[in-house]
């Protein structure tokens, strides 16, 4: 079972990045015309270039063991080890703050639950939730250099400089997790065994920590692969707007998007670079993935004995 759900995960990202592959690829050239004296723009599709442009892909790739060449003298793959570790920095510590500070939050929050203080615990997290991620990061930054303005946040000239994207890229992630992890907690209240953990003498908080956490533990990781894709989906923005030089930030440069159309001027759309990006994005949110099913599979001690 645990096999099969792994498999399928793996085909349906493999299908996820052909579909990539066929999109990058897709013709856009544009015919230009002069027309007493105004530019005419033209499109039409061509099924023969569609093929020619995916022809060419892959035939250099199988050639040359390599996905291209970017800026006329480096390779995808070189570009990628330059500028791929700086968002996995990012990436991994998001990910590990918005698992732990996000258990630890929904625990907060539990805890607050008819209390004259609960609007600091599901309250803050219900209203930050209820702010778009986009305005959410654009405001955490705005406070920043606000009130914080001694806050290195444009730099990328040190060992740290990927702290603080991190922890704005987790803030989302990080309130994700603590509403699951609330949620849950409250379902396992009231169950027979918390009674009957109650009744041998155990603490509110040794039956907490060693019983209703620990059968939450298993559900909690099963989102790993949502708050992977929340941090990358995050990461996009918080490189462009943080001019945070990682692989997010070179994928929309390689996008190249210009509302100007010089004549004469080579577009630098950089198709396969985009794929090789995307590529190593969707191998992060498989990876993700496979921890969920292993986690669903072996830490809910519930599911563990079916396997």
């Amino acid at each position: 079972m645990l096999a099969r759900k792994i498999l399928k995960s793996f085909f349906m990202y493999m299908v996820v990045m052909m579909l990539i592959v066929l999109i990058v690829f897709f013709p856009r050239q544009l015919d230009v015309t002069l027309v007493e004296g105004v530019m005419q723009f033209d499109y039409s599709f061509s099924w023969i270039n569609y093929y020619e442009n995916l022809k060419q892909f892959f035939t250099y790739a199988f050639e040359n063991k390599s996905l291209g060449v970017v800026q006329g003298w480096m390779t995808v793959e070189q570009t990628l080890g330059f500028f791929l570790p700086q968002s996995l920095k990012v990436i991994f510590a998001a990910f590990v703050i918005s698992i732990f500070i996000g258990i630890y939050k929904g625990i907060f929050d539990y805890k607050q639950t008819n209390r004259r203080t609960s609007f600091l615990g599901n309250g803050t997290t219900f209203m930050i939730q209820a702010i778009p991620d986009f305005f959410l990061i654009i405001l955490t930054i705005l406070v920043v250099i606000t009130f914080f303005p001694f806050i290195p946040i444009f730099s990328q000239g040190e060992w740290y400089s990927f702290i603080i994207p991190s922890i704005i890229v987790s803030i989302y992630p990080t309130l994700y997790i603590a509403r699951i992890t609330s949620t849950l907690i409250s379902n396992e209240d009231g169950m027979q065994y918390i009674q009957v953990a109650k009744a041998k003498g155990l603490t509110n908080r040794m039956v907490l920590y060693r019983h209703m956490l620990r059968n939450c533990y298993g559900t909690i990781l099963s989102h790993c692969s949502s708050v992977m894709l929340l941090i990358i989906s995050n990461l996009l923005m918080v490189e462009y707007l943080l001019g945070y030089k990682g692989a997010a930030y070179r994928l929309f440069e390689a996008l190249s998007h210009s509302t100007v159309i010089v004549v004469g001027q080579r577009h630098n759309f950089e198709g396969e670079l985009i794929i090789g990006i995307s590529f190593c994005f969707l191998v992060i949110v498989l990876l993700s993935r496979i921890i969920s099913e292993l986690a669903s599979s072996y830490l809910d001690p519930r599911r563990k004995e079916s396997i």
